[in-house]
């Protein structure tokens, strides 16, 4: 059978009034996409990971998604660490590493928040931020003002019973007008009374028009898939000391290696890494 496809849609749009700039989506396929590539997470777990997810995407559409754009929350609650990856060609994915602990927030501060852009050329950009009191949304809409001078206001939802998930990205420009942007703040906190499956990336952009209309609305399709492959996991195994190789290998016994980011298991011999060798 084929791999189901995980597809989902980033909206991006300017309001009629060309004072607010947005980005939304429908996450839904992402959660079930994190939920068969990492079946020994909880729900919950599986919900921390999918907002995670779609932040990263609501905040690489910023950029046109021209660039790889990789978040790392590293902290003290349920989540020892959280990843998440999106890369120019539409791929996402992402993994969570469980602390030992089993109880209190998923994401919880003292930690750090880690932010890694590669341009085109590849060349990387790395910031870090300390985490503050707070979830994912909260983390980000704290690096945007602080990283990035951006005031910017982000809403996450996923329901871990329903796997109902999606996010909205919303900047007013620096020439809103206080009315209008306290129209906005209005729109944004009245969210709450929409249900989840009703949250469109459409419905939403119109939401925070206020039936006005939007303009320059473009659209990003994203693939939840790993990109791991069994050549390039040797080629990476093939850089290590010939001792460190040999060590990793018990009698004729191939090395099982599983990627962490989608489950899959590698066997590999000692003759694929130490092939070449004098």
């Amino acid at each position: 059978m084929p791999e189901p496809i995980h597809q989902a849609r980033v909206l991006k749009a300017l309001t009629q009034d060309r004072h607010i700039r947005l980005s939304s989506m429908n996450a839904s396929p992402l959660w079930d996409g994190v939920r068969r590539g990492h079946p020994h997470l909880e729900p919950a777990a599986c919900a921390c990971l999918t907002e995670l997810l779609t932040a990263t995407a609501l905040l690489q559409g910023r950029t046109a998604f021209a660039e790889r754009l990789q978040l790392l929350v590293k902290g003290a609650g349920r989540a020892r660490a959280v990843v998440a990856d999106c890369w120019p060609d539409g791929t996402i994915r992402g993994v969570l590493d469980l602390s030992a602990g089993s109880g209190g927030d998923w994401v919880a501060a003292p930690g750090l928040l880690q932010v890694m852009r590669s341009t085109a050329t590849g060349q990387p950009y790395i910031g870090n931020l300390p985490l503050v009191e707070g979830g994912i949304q909260v983390q980000i809409e704290h690096y945007l003002q602080n990283s990035e001078q951006i005031q910017a206001s982000l809403t996450l939802w996923c329901d871990s019973s329903t796997g109902e998930a999606g996010g909205l990205l919303v900047e007013p420009l620096p020439d809103c007008p206080p009315a209008r942007l306290a129209r906005l703040v209005q729109a944004i906190e009245s969210l709450e009374v929409v249900p989840f499956w009703e949250r469109t990336a459409e419905f939403l952009a119109s939401w925070i028009s206020q039936g006005e209309g939007t303009e320059e609305a473009t659209a990003t399709t994203l693939f939840y898939r790993c990109r791991c492959t069994r050549q390039a996991l040797v080629e990476a195994l093939r850089r290590f000391p010939s001792e460190q190789k040999a060590d990793l290998f018990k009698g004729d016994e191939p090395l099982e290696v599983r990627c962490d980011y989608c489950g899959t298991l590698y066997p590999i011999t000692r003759n694929d890494l130490m092939a070449g060798e004098a």
